[in-house]
């Protein structure tokens, strides 16, 4: 899995609304329950995750390929304002 992340990521940084939206079906309902985890609140795990997709259209063209593509990831959505990250 986490290649495949890795080549979406590295999509997503090209411009790729598909890749987004590919690494949104795959990761979502884990970042969905870590997020829940840490808000107790369903609708404001949701808020967070919608969120954390921005970051990461946003962040990609940042990341490094080969460096952890899912660690980066659970970085940007549970970590908003990670030091050394271009916002």
């Amino acid at each position: 899995m986490t290649a495949h992340v890795d080549d979406l990521l590295v999509q997503i940084a090209h411009g790729s609304r598909n890749a987004l939206a590919e690494l949104y079906d795959l990761l979502a309902p884990l970042l969905l329950a870590l997020l829940r985890s840490r808000e107790g609140s369903m609708e404001r795990a949701r808020g967070d995750l919608v969120d954390a997709f921005a970051r990461i259209w946003r962040r990609a063209p940042s990341y490094e390929p080969g460096h952890g593509g899912l660690e980066w990831v659970l970085d940007q959505a549970t970590n908003a304002d990670a030091p050394g990250r271009a916002t």
